[in-house]
């Protein structure tokens, strides 16, 4: 790689400019613009391979097809724009279609995932006032029981849409489909209108505090996901991530940006293999991936090494806490790919990374701040610290360009309603997360170490 591709960052940075449209709609950027093509329309937008290895494949008309479907579904059942209806799906491709038939017809749609208990959808539910609820023969069991638990549920809740489910009081998702018109006429949305709510885990006890995400946000994830998988899309780019499509990592930093691309995504239940894991990279040939550090230890610890598979990843990114200089060495000495350090912590996307082929890492740093964004560090009194020290790291509502950064979540919802996040300091906003700056890359705190005179402390008790 020559000298001149290595240090970019000076120009990208600083010559960034955002371009907001009057209108902008998720769901049709990641689906609808391109089944307008009937060239696109025929590419593949999703492969998904469940837990016995059946495909679902579907090209962008069909998804589409199916996410207008379910748009007009949703209208016929009353849910009015903004909205909220609560998808409590394992990871799959009805999971994406559902989202983007929410936002499609201008509802928020509200990923539950699975494993909850009832109790804890019975909270969800109701926090969001959810309308319509779409589950499956994970999720019926504890979402009907909390509602037959709940006479505020089976008041606000209008209908339960269920996908692969034998239960009288849902409507089976495939009956629903076949019975709508394939076409849905989209109502012009502002970019700053909410799409999406999603609930971080909370600790027992706590109150929930779900942050709203704006269609404009896919907008503001773009130059950290393009430079952190060392400029997508290139040539016959295809994406895999190992994060569920209703978490915040799988859904807003893996599944929009690659449909927004019109790239394919490919997609299979969590705990797969190893070896078939190596099947699936390589039958697709998967050339990027956003995963964990858990998943590449499963590869790196597996007793096999598997060389017989032909793999194309050139390039893997992964959140910048599990990320180490064993870990990038392996990754590249294995897979002839980099590894690139993200922060992209839930109400910011992609604030902070690595791009190698653009400008050169800094080993143990969190990485540069990606285009677009405007990043310090501030004490807890607002002010900016000095290098080196400590403080809280800080998002500003607008970019070196003055141009309003349009991947902040600047509303949350609790107790029932929309309400604004507290700045930290006028025009900033913290993203709880302690760092310094030094030499134009950011590093987290150092975690404490514990003392000796401690340790011996505790062993003389």
């Amino acid at each position: 790689m020559s000298a001149q591709n290595t240090n970019q960052y000076p120009a990208l940075y600083e010559s960034f400019e955002w371009f907001i449209p009057t209108h902008f709609n998720i769901a049709y950027a990641c689906a609808h613009r391109w089944a307008a093509s009937p060239h696109e329309a025929r590419q593949a937008a999703i492969y998904f391979e469940d837990q016995v290895g059946q495909l679902t494949m579907l090209s962008y008309g069909q998804l589409s097809e199916k996410v207008n479907k379910l748009a007009n579904a949703f209208v016929r059942m009353g849910v009015q724009p903004q909205d909220r209806i609560a998808i409590a799906l394992q990871h799959s491709a009805e999971t994406a279609v559902t989202i983007l038939a929410a936002i499609t017809m201008g509802a928020i749609a509200v990923p539950l995932g699975t494993g909850l208990s009832n109790a804890e959808y019975d909270k969800r539910l109701v926090d969001a006032g959810a309308r319509v609820a779409v589950v499956d023969k994970h999720t019926i069991a504890a979402m009907t029981s909390a509602i037959d638990h709940n006479p505020q549920l089976r008041q606000s809740l209008r209908q339960i849409v269920g996908i692969h489910t034998e239960d009288e009081r849902v409507i089976p998702w495939r009956t629903l489909l076949a019975r709508q018109p394939s076409t849905f006429t989209l109502n012009p949305v502002e970019p700053s209108t909410h799409a999406i709510m999603l609930y971080p885990p909370v600790a027992e006890g706590e109150d929930l505090k779900a942050t709203l995400i704006s269609h404009q946000a896919l907008i503001g994830a773009l130059p950290g996901f393009v430079a952190s998988q060392n400029w997508f899309p290139r040539g016959q780019d295809l994406f895999f991530t190992s994060y569920d499509w209703s978490t915040p990592m799988g859904l807003l930093n893996a599944l929009l940006p690659t449909l927004y691309f019109g790239r394919t995504i490919v997609g299979c239940p969590s705990g797969r293999t190893i070896p078939r894991l190596f099947t699936l990279l390589e039958h697709y040939q998967i050339t990027n991936m956003l995963t964990s550090s858990y998943e590449l230890c499963r590869i790196k610890d597996f007793n096999d090494p598997l060389n017989q598979f032909e793999l194309q990843i050139r390039c893997i990114s992964i959140p910048d806490d599990e990320n180490s200089e064993k870990l990038i060495d392996w990754v590249g000495q294995r897979f002839g790919a980099s590894l690139n350090s993200v922060y992209a912590p839930l109400g910011f996307s992609y604030l902070i990374g690595e791009c190698p082929e653009k400008w050169p890492s800094a080993p143990g740093s969190m990485g540069k701040v990606f285009p677009g964004h405007k990043v310090a560090i501030l004490n807890d009194d607002g002010i900016e610290c000095a290098e080196g020290e400590i403080g809280y790291l800080c998002v500003n509502t607008l970019d070196i360009q003055e141009m309003t950064d349009p991947g902040l979540a600047k509303y949350f919802w609790a107790t029932g309603r929309i309400q604004e996040v507290t700045m930290h300091e006028a025009d900033w906003y913290n993203t709880g997360c302690r760092a310094y700056q030094k030499d134009g890359y950011f590093w987290r705190e150092p975690a404490p170490m514990m003392s000796t005179e401690l340790i011996d402390s505790d062993a003389t008790l």
